[in-house]
């Protein structure tokens, strides 16, 4: 039986990657954006054409697909989307967490608006929450499941200027600590992976890293240069990379894992 997975933040970047590779593993997926701006996010969201452009080239590669236009910040919204996938698809197996904002930011944390903060913390750490209230009961139901949640090098330590963006994805990985232990003894994994810097990639129409630079005031080939003495392996990485570890945790091969808090970040966590 073909696993059904949920993935929010699936019009562009990491969420299309991650569509992706689980078209080509032969599940079907419900695919999810906001596909709107976000007033106090600088830089563009997804739009409906990229989710439905997601959307096209998974069915091309045997998935079934169902799309839903919603936001995280709202729970009806997110109720509403996995009941349509219920009636489209069926009950959800896995769920990944993968939408989120990187900024507003760029600035120290006495500058930030309230808006600001609490924007950044509505969508980066109470989406998640609320999108997995909405899958545990099919995940209590049938005894089993999975959820990934997207967290970030910024969960696992600071830097300056985003002191927001720390904040949501620190709490992110406790989310996901306490969740793992919360659902373990109904079989249900949740583990969260922690990308550093990902390269934007043309065919999967991603911008954030040129976003990031334009918030700190530089070019994006400074921004890169810039980073890349910090990672010692000499490389930012792909949204490709990203879905590869989402997959495997997804996978029987992990199905011991669960609390994991995995960097994909060419050691940059390793210092």
């Amino acid at each position: 039986m073909r696993r059904i997975v949920f993935i929010t933040g699936a019009a562009r970047g990491v969420g299309r990657a991650t569509a992706f590779a689980f078209a080509r593993e032969g599940a079907n997926l419900l695919l999810s954006d906001i596909c709107a701006p976000i007033e106090e996010c600088p830089y563009p969201l997804g739009t409906s054409a990229q989710l439905q452009e997601s959307a096209s080239r998974c069915r091309e590669l045997g998935s079934r697909v169902a799309t839903a236009v919603l936001d995280v910040r709202d729970q009806a919204q997110i109720d509403a989307a996995v009941e349509h996938c219920h009636g489209e698809l069926g009950q959800i197996d896995v769920l990944i967490n993968n939408a989120g904002l990187v900024g507003p930011g760029g600035m120290p944390a006495h500058q930030l608006r309230e808006s600001d903060w609490t924007t950044m913390v509505d969508v980066d750490l109470n989406g998640p929450w609320r999108c997995a209230k909405a899958v545990l009961p099919d995940m209590l139901s049938r005894r089993g499941g999975t959820i990934i949640n997207v967290a970030s090098t910024a969960g696992m330590v600071a830097f300056p200027f985003f002191a927001n963006y720390v904040a949501a994805k620190h709490g992110l990985i406790g989310l996901t600590r306490a969740l793992a232990l919360d659902y373990a003894p109904h079989a249900i994994r949740v583990n969260a992976v922690c990308p550093t810097s990902i390269r934007d990639e043309p065919q999967l129409d991603s911008g954030m890293l040129t976003g990031v630079a334009s918030m700190l005031g530089v070019d994006l080939e400074d921004y890169e240069a810039l980073s890349l003495p910090h990672h010692p392996l000499g490389s930012l990485i792909s949204a490709g990379d990203v879905a590869s570890a989402i997959v495997w945790l997804c996978s029987d091969g992990a199905g011991h894992v669960t609390g994991a808090v995995i960097p994909i970040d060419t050691g940059f966590t390793a210092r």
